[in-house]
């Protein structure tokens, strides 16, 4: 098999596998979260205000249903105000070290609340202008909580891959606000597939950040992901002059034996660079000829 040599002005950067560390950017979201906290406590009040008046003026009576969506009105407009408070206190009550995680954990029982009084307000027939109102805020303060960035803040590592000290990968996806699944990838290959289908770069490690086991454990485990380059052109990522290019065929690496052979399977914007374990995770199969 004749290697190809791979155009200069594709540079290969050669990859460690030692696992980085995303830093924490100093980004401090809790002026613009304690905003956000003061609007969505006087939407809060003003539905418990409003719900109190629609069912007290009912046809003179008010059922069990409705007493519910009533008094989770009245539960959430205090988690309301109890969250604005823990936003905007400068006490110890949150030590400095751990703010954004603390203050995260605060949100998303304020989350709860809202999704039972939602729930209630579903089975009694009611969809009131501040309950969409409420509900669009509370999106908003997940995006403040997403740009505030900490190992332990779950928004903020979402669509990123976390580990902890034990070696398995996992991709971190949101379900819905406040809940958020973990998919552990089945190996290097799939990660770095993963990361190519996503149009990422050739790089993953750029995203990986480094988390407590305690934060994983706060998470459901998703589905594998298990993916592979069949079909798909690979090469070696190293800085070595001559690395062959192979396309992947029956669970097979193939030899592309030249460069009219390789613009037919698409050209050079069709290779993959991988780790040499990728690589050699594929037996040798017969050369492209």
């Amino acid at each position: 098999m004749v290697p190809l040599i791979r155009p200069t002005t594709r540079i290969v950067i050669a990859l460690s596998l030692v696992l980085t560390v995303v830093p924490a950017v100093a980004a401090d979201e809790r002026g613009a979260v304690a905003r956000l906290a003061a609007e969505l406590e006087q939407k809060a009040a003003a539905l418990a205000v409003r719900s109190y008046d629609h069912f007290k003026g009912w046809n003179g009576s008010i059922n069990d249903q409705e007493q519910a969506a009533l008094f989770k009105s009245e539960a959430f407009a205090a988690s309301c105000r109890l969250f604005l408070r823990l936003a905007e206190e400068r006490s110890d009550y949150f030590h400095t070290d751990h703010i954004r995680t603390n203050l995260y954990n605060a949100f998303t029982f304020l989350l709860s609340a809202f999704d039972e009084l939602e729930t209630e307000m579903r089975k009694a027939g009611l969809s009131p202008y501040e309950l969409r109102d409420s509900r669009a805020i509370l999106r908003r303060m997940e995006q403040a909580f997403s740009r505030w960035p900490d190992p332990d803040n779950l928004a903020y590592l979402d669509q990123r891959y976390v580990k902890d000290r034990r070696a398995t990968v996992f991709l971190i996806k949101k379900v819905r606000p406040g809940v958020f699944v973990k998919h552990p990838f089945k190996n290097l290959e799939s990660l770095y597939r993963y990361n190519y289908d996503r149009n990422r770069g050739k790089n993953p490690w750029e995203y990986l950040v480094e988390v407590k086991t305690e934060t994983l454990e706060k998470m459901q485990q998703g589905d594998l992901i298990d993916l592979n380059f069949e079909g798909r052109m690979i090469i070696e990522q190293s800085n070595r002059p001559n690395r062959p290019v192979y396309l992947i065929e029956n669970g097979k690496r193939r030899g592309i034996t030249s460069e009219h052979l390789l613009r037919r399977y698409g050209g050079w914007s069709r290779v993959y660079e991988v780790p040499a374990e990728v690589v050699s995770s594929y037996s040798e199969g017969e050369p492209i000829t």
